[in-house]
């Protein structure tokens, strides 16, 4: 269906880009039903039923999908324009098309001028593609004129240069390859839960320490890919320490290189996240506080809105699970209330996981409090508007603290249809699972309420026995880490 995108584009906007969209649409003529679609999903919220039955009562002779595939179309070239004008990668691109042009209408000399500029801003940016272009562009102009005015050497010098920028993207490339194939493995195969399941790994290991010791440039590109391979690799795996070393390192080099970064930094973004992760897995929160600073100062005025209130909803979800971790739930509740829901909800498509973060720190927080209506009530929200995600352990940890729910507000009757709804959607065949989920599970069938007290059994001490030992264990500690099942179960 055409109309999802078009829907999830325009909750994206801000209110700076949706006043820009109608200006320029504005000067149209004809009937613009793309602008009513425009208008009904700002109205509607993400109900694509609602949406498609409003269009129709206003255009009953237009198609819905078309229009949407329009409506997208034309947003996009809005988004674009308005970009160029505040993202250097966005000018050099229009800065090559302005080439073209002047080199079709036979202007040599003005195409050949801009190409300078372009490629010195591109070696500057360490663009390499487009600094790669440019070398292109020149040689096919100067292929055309029949290489006039060149000599041979300055011809073999153009082309040597374009051949050492080729080799800067060839292998960049190949740690973009190393790193996808890596997480790849870790979305289609599950979480590392284990020592075995860490091998399948060890070939990609490999072929990254040979590619990192071969002779290349001090290629920003190249180093940060190196750091994010390890980190994500060592995050995955539960050593939680040497992935705060690397991720430091990766800091450091992101805060050397800031005219480097991205428009938005979406990859400094996702490193601070991760150093707050591996930060919280060691409950270091003291120095937590400086990297917060430093998401605090990526949130400017010159990057899009929907980033900045990615780093807000960041900011926030660091400050309820400190203090949920350490059982400051009145507290966290506090900072909910003076948030508001309305940064929750904002730009929610935007970020899905964040939100199932979210949703959960803002149950547990009410949980904590003793508020199980409310807990429940945040849960059954974000499980309405998001599809959970087998392979996301806050979607595991979200579904179990809902059962947990059940199981104080005494429901046994749906806990047990929670319990194997549970296990017929996270426990699939060849899908990796905690032992903290298979030993909640079996408590909350052994006690699906609280009145209903467990009498000492060889089954239950043997449960006890495997709960004191899931705090200790690295790859257990990733669910762990959101909420401690371990000492919930302990009560038991």
């Amino acid at each position: 269906m055409s109309l999802l995108p078009a829907i999830r584009l325009v909750q994206s906007l801000s209110g700076s880009e949706k006043r820009f969209f109608k200006l320029n649409t504005r000067q149209q003529r004809g009937e613009k039903d793309y602008q009513e679609l425009f208008d009904i999903i700002c109205s509607s919220g993400p109900q694509s039923e609602e949406i498609a039955m409003r269009f129709k009562t206003a255009f009953p002779k237009s198609n819905v999908d078309n229009t949407a595939r329009y409506l997208v179309r034309v947003l996009t070239d809005c988004l674009i324009q308005q970009r160029t004008q505040k993202d250097g990668f966005f000018q050099l691109f229009q800065g090559i098309m302005r080439v073209k042009v002047l080199q079709e209408r036979a202007l040599p000399e003005e195409g050949y001028r801009e190409l300078k500029r372009i490629r010195e801003n591109a070696n500057r940016h360490q663009q390499h593609f487009i600094e790669y272009l440019t070398y292109r562009y020149e040689l096919d102009h100067l292929s055309g004129t029949g290489f006039a005015d060149v000599s041979d050497s300055q011809l073999v010098q153009t082309q040597m240069k374009a051949r050492e920028v080729l080799k800067s993207m060839n292998h960049v490339q190949d740690h973009h390859s190393l790193f996808e194939m890596m997480k790849y493995r870790l979305l289609h195969a599950g979480q590392i839960l284990a020592d075995e399941d860490r091998k399948k790994l060890n070939d990609l290991m490999l072929s990254e320490m040979i590619l990192m010791t071969g002779k290349t440039k001090n290629i920003f590109a190249t180093q940060k890919l190196h750091l994010l391979f390890q980190s994500y690799f060592l995050t995955n795996i539960g050593d939680f320490s040497s992935a705060l070393k690397t991720y430091r390192e990766l800091n450091k080099l992101f805060e050397d290189n800031l005219p480097l970064l991205d428009h938005p930094p979406l990859d400094y973004l996702s490193a601070l996240d991760g150093i707050i992760t591996s930060l919280g897995m060691l409950k270091n929160f003291e120095e937590i506080r400086y990297y917060t600073t430093r998401l605090q100062q990526l949130d400017q005025p010159a990057y899009p809105e929907y980033f900045r209130y990615q780093l807000r909803k960041t900011i926030l979800a660091v400050q309820l699970s400190i203090h949920t971790a350490t059982g400051q739930y009145e507290k966290a509740r506090e900072i909910l209330n003076e948030t508001g829901k309305d940064l929750i909800t904002a730009y929610g498509m935007v970020n899905e996981e964040k939100q199932w973060e979210l949703y959960f720190y803002a149950a547990l927080s009410h949980f904590g409090c003793g508020d199980l209506k409310k807990a429940h009530k945040w849960l059954g929200e974000v499980m309405q508007l998001y599809k959970p995600q087998p392979n996301l352990l806050i979607c595991k940890a979200a579904r179990l603290l809902n059962i947990i729910i059940y199981h104080e507000m005494g429901d046994a009757d749906y806990i047990s249809y929670e319990i194997r709804a549970y296990t017929r959607f996270f426990h699939r065949p060849q899908s990796p699972r905690l032992q903290t989920e298979t030993a909640l599970l079996k408590l909350l069938q052994l006690s699906p309420t609280p009145a209903l007290k467990l009498r000492p059994t060889a089954t239950l001490k043997k449960l006890q026995e495997k709960i004191d030992q899931l705090k200790n264990d690295k790859y257990e500690q990733q669910l762990l880490r959101y909420f401690d099942f371990a000492g919930w179960m302990k009560k038991y």
